[in-house]
Formats: structure tokens, sequence, C-alpha cells
């Protein structure tokens, strides 16, 4: 008896003629495309068809059965998948630090998929490797690197930044590689903004330095890290025994978009001898433009130095290059000498890195920079900014909305929609009115959230909100706009200031109609973090390390935090008699705070005295 034929033996069959398989199918999805991209660029096309998760799944195919559905019965699938993914190629797509590709773009990424090609070794990619070690030596040229500078690309900037302190761990402290920790002796720190992206944090988990080895260096008033607190915190750690090794600077923050002071910060870590890395994963791509690449200078400092195309330049994701001074440090640092796969050979660029297999996402920069040059990547950088200056002056024009910073620093651009009826408050009422700025704020807060849940249900416009602590005060949820896109223009920046203006007119009776102020807001007579940040003096923006206490003091317990809490607690109802006490005695904590601060090594007599002192200070305000 003849055997059954499977059913999807028939498919297999057909996919066997590749060659006229991929004509079909490329066929299909180019006129897909095509209606997708030229759909997005019409008035009023939507940057999301918004559906919550339950319904989506109602809407997607997402049934994988034994029997599969051959190419026709693959199509409608791929159509709804466009439809419900969120549009980029949409110039209103303003939410993340990238936009939409360029035609350009998916050829070389349909091309990197076409070659199923691996990086790994030259042997089975030379021209795709030869195309990365050359862009990578071109762009570390760009940032003054050095004559022996180059790079490799990463799958994406926060693993760029973990091969930076892998590197730069294996190379300053060789035996670490080998024999780990057990008998090093030393505990090993490093130094980041405490605007900086969390990836620094996520590496020393991964590395086994722990989340505690980090020290957050505080911001100014624009969000750059303050080359004297480093340099302060470097000194703190070096009196407590510890081994200083990395510094991480950032080159475009993700929320503020702020530039270190890189030239400051590089000589700081010189001067100690410490590893300088630049997380220029946002910012980086100023180099193509001389108009703008003043807000990187000091990157010819950096031992290491991240830039990602996929961002700025708009190269599809994922492209992220980890560029150093010294293009051979990865495999001497991290190679292990497999010699079933490398084998001696200078250009198997799989060795320097921690994995094997890689994508060649090199080629997309490359083609991207043969097609459009240092000029039109400058020209693309240039219109980002020309856009960002027209929406912030919009911003700045109407009596509705208020800039988080007067002048952002970059592309972000940040900013309050605040409805009739609500005042601005400023440094000096916060002074006299604790409680009553902490409502506003929670209820400024509301308005963006109740702002964007409805902008996202629209579907015209997609960007996103964040919170922020600057000086020392923790900030009302606002609004951050990304300038990308070359396709942005005036027309599309006005059309959203009247769309936030439009919901935001009926914001508050929607909050009130859904119970959300009600809910959402916390009583007057409501202890809250800010409360305690302002009085304990550990405000992440103004001198705080990455557990929220004091660079000068950071062992202290959290038993000792929690006494502090109680002092705000005491008063259930405050009359302005008990705010003016309330100020005295919070000046009197912060008087004794700041002189720990000067203290570089608490003794356990120190902190019995300290916890003392408090106890008594508690029990004085009890009374």
């Amino acid at each position: 008896m003849k055997p059954q034929k499977e059913p999807t033996q028939d498919i297999f069959d057909d996919l066997c003629s590749d060659a006229v398989e991929l004509d079909q199918l490329v066929s299909q999805m180019k006129d897909l495309m095509v209606e997708y991209v030229n759909e997005s660029r019409k008035p009023g096309a939507l940057v999301v068809e918004y559906k919550p998760p339950d319904e989506l799944k109602t809407l997607i195919d997402l049934d994988l059965t034994y029997t599969g559905v051959g190419i026709s019965g693959l199509m409608p699938l791929l159509h709804n998948v466009l439809r419900y993914s969120v549009n980029t190629w949409n110039p209103k797509f303003m939410d993340k630090l990238y936009a939409g590709t360029n035609p350009v773009g998916i050829i070389t990424e349909m091309l990197i998929t076409f070659l199923n090609a691996n990086s790994h070794v030259y042997h089975v990619s030379p021209v795709l490797t030869l195309m990365e070690n050359h862009v990578s030596e071109k762009l570390a040229r760009l940032l003054g690197m050095g004559e022996k500078s180059g790079g490799i690309t990463c799958p994406g900037g926060a693993f760029s930044n973990q091969l930076a302190i892998l590197t730069a761990r294996n190379h300053m402290f060789p035996e670490i590689k080998t024999k780990g920790y057990y008998n090093f002796g030393k505990r090993l720190m490093l130094f980041t903004s405490d605007a900086g992206h969390y990836s620094i944090e996520k590496t020393a988990m991964a590395l086994g330095l722990g989340i505690d080895s980090i020290v957050k260096v505080p911001y100014d008033d624009q969000g750059r890290m303050r080359p004297d607190e480093l340099e302060r915190s470097i000194l703190q750690s070096l009196k407590r025994k510890e081994t200083p090794f990395f510094v991480n600077a950032t080159a475009g923050t993700t929320v503020l978009g702020a530039f270190d002071p890189l030239r400051e910060i590089g000589k700081i870590a010189k001067r100690y001898n410490l590893w300088f890395h630049v997380d220029g994963s946002w910012g980086g791509s100023l180099i193509f433009s001389e108009k703008h690449k003043h807000l990187i200078d000091g990157s010819s400092l950096a031992d290491t130095f991240v830039l990602n195309p996929h961002k700025l330049l708009g190269t599809p994701l994922q492209c992220s290059f980890l560029l150093a001074s010294d293009r051979q440090i990865f495999q001497q640092s991290n190679s292990l000498g497999a010699k079933y796969l490398f084998h001696d050979n200078k250009y198997d660029l799989g060795d320097g890195t921690v994995g094997c297999g890689r994508r060649p996402d090199a080629i997309k920069l490359f083609i991207g920079w043969k097609i459009f040059g240092i000029m039109g990547y400058k020209q693309r950088i240039e219109h980002a900014f020309s856009m960002a200056g027209y929406l912030t002056n919009l911003i700045k024009n109407n009596d509705r909305f208020k800039m988080v910073l007067e002048t952002p620093p970059s592309l972000q651009i940040c900013f309050w929609y605040i409805p009739k009826g609500m005042k601005v408050y400023g440094q000096e009422e916060r002074e006299i009115e604790i409680n009553k700025y902490q409502i506003w704020k929670e209820k400024l807060s509301l308005v963006t959230k109740g702002i964007h849940k409805i902008l996202q249900e629209r579907g015209r416009f997609l960007f996103d909100y964040s919170p922020f602590e600057l000086n020392g005060r923790e900030l009302p949820l606002f609004f951050r706009v990304v300038m990308n896109a070359p396709s942005i223009n005036e027309h599309h920046l006005d059309e959203l200031v009247k769309e936030v203006e439009t919901i935001g007119e009926g914001i508050l009776e929607y909050l009130e109609k859904n119970n959300q102020i009600q809910n959402g807001l916390r009583s007057e007579n409501q202890t809250t973090n800010e409360d305690y940040h302002r009085i304990s003096g550990r405000t992440n923006g103004n001198g705080s390390n990455s557990n929220g206490v004091s660079n000068g003091f950071h062992h202290i317990e959290h038993g000792e935090q929690d006494a502090l809490q109680k002092v705000l607690r005491i008063k259930q109802s405050t009359t302005n008699e008990d705010y003016d006490k309330l100020i005295a005695e919070r000046n009197t904590l912060q008087d004794n705070l700041n002189a720990l601060r000067k203290i570089q090594d608490i003794t356990n007599a120190d902190k019995n005295t300290l916890i003392r002192e408090r106890d008594g200070l508690i029990k004085r305000i009890r009374n």
C-alpha cells in the first residue's frame, strides 16, 4: 500500500522552488509595503490603529497549526501585521529615539537576510567583514579617536555598553577573566550620571559587580553630569579603599537629550587612570554635522564610544557600533581562542565579543553612507534641530504650555500642558506649600497621562511622557516629543500643538468623570516620597548615588532612612505655623546631613552618635 502523503509535504515541495517562491512573495510584499508608505504620508493618516491587547488578539491570527496555510493564506496575516502595528514611516511618530527607516535601509536589511550571513569569522563573510572594519574605522576617525582606532557592531546600545565594561574590566584586571572575583580582594566601582542609561546598572548586575558598585553622579539644572561631583565621588571612593575603574559619560541622555561635558569628564578619568567610556547611542551621530558636533567635544579622549546609526541616522534597527581607541582591544581582552572556529585571523570579529554568531549590521550604515554621503546625514540632523526649534517656539508662545527646560539641550522637546485654573508652581512657592505643591504635581501628572491616553487611542500622533527630577525636585510627568524623522514639517507640529490643546480643553472634566482625580490624588496629610527626599537632602538631582543616599555617606542603613520618614508623618493637619516649624526642622536635619558629607569614613561610633542625635531630634519634634 502506498504511504499516505503528509498534507504539509505539498507546501514543502512548493517552497523548494525557491526562485519562483521568492518572486511571488517579494512581488506581493512590495505592493503591500509601497501602499503602506504612501498611506503614511497622507493627511489624516493614523500612526497607529490602537487596540488593547485582548481585542487585538481577536484580530490577529495567532494560531500555530499542524498544517501550514501556504503562501496564499499568509498574505491576510501580513496585511493585518501592517495595519495594527505602529507606522514609524508616519512623520507624527515622535515617541522614541528612532523613526522610520528609508528605502535603501529596506534593501540592505533584505540583503542581510538574503545572504543569511554570519559575520563571526572572515572566511564565511569576507565582504561584510571588510565593510564592518572600514566603516568602524571611519566613524572612530570622525570622533578623533586616533589612527589605531576602530570597532565592531553589537545588537543594540545596551549590549555595546555591556561589552565596553567587560572589555575594560578584562583589560585592566586580566586575572578576573580566568579566576573570577574569588580572592580578588578589590571592590571595583563604576561612575555614571544619575541621568544615564539603566544598561550600566544591568551590566553591573550581569557581570557580578553588583548594582551597589555604581556611583550615580549628580547632574546640573540642564541634566548634564557635574565634573566636580564626579571627581569628589572618585576621591571618596578611593578614601574608602575601593577601586574606581570605569567612568560612563552620556552624549544625549534618554529623557532630556542632555550632553555631558565630555572633555572635562575625560580629563578627570585620565587623571585617575580610569577607563573613559561615552554612551553616544543617541548623540554620537552629530559627528556628521559641523554645526552641532561641538556637543560631543572631547570624544577624542574616549577609550570606548557607542554610536547607534539606527537612531538619528535612520538606519534600520538594529545597528550599533562600539568603537575603541585601540581596535585590537576587543580581541585582546575577550578572546578565548576557540581553535575550532577562530584560526588566528585578525579579521575574525566574533572573537572579540562574548557571543558567537553575529549579524552583519554594519552593511546598513555602509550602504546608507554610500547613498547619502556625509552631506545627506548632515542635512537630516540639521533638519531635526530646525524642527526642534520650531516646536519650542510654538510651545513658548502658547500660554497653555510650559517648557521643562527653556532651551532644550538637543532634540527632545519636553513640556506640560497646563489646563485653565491650574497655576504653575515655582521654587519659592514650593518652600512654603509643600503639600499643596505635591497635590498640584500629582494632578498635573494625571492631566499628562490622561491626554497621552486619548492621544494614543485617537492614533493621530504618538509621543511619550516621562518622569524626572531636576534641581532636587520631582517634576510632574511631562510630554517628551522627539524630533528625528526627516519628513516632519512645520504643519505637522502646528497640528501637534492643536491636538494637545483640543484634548486638553476637556481633560479635567474627562478625569473627573472617570474618578481619576479623586482616586489618583493622595490626601494633603499623607507624606510623599518627595517630602522625604527634600528634608533628607537625598534627591537624585542634588547629590545622590544609586541608592538615593548622598555620596558621602551611602552606608547609612535603611532603618535610619525609615526614622527620617517618620519625622514627616507626625503632623496630620498642618497649619502655616506648622509649615514654618517643619522648614526649620528640615534645615536642622539638612545641616546635620551636610556635616556627614564631609566625613569620608563613618565609623560605628560615629554612626551610633548620629542615631542618638537623630532619636533626640525625633522626640523633640513629636513633643
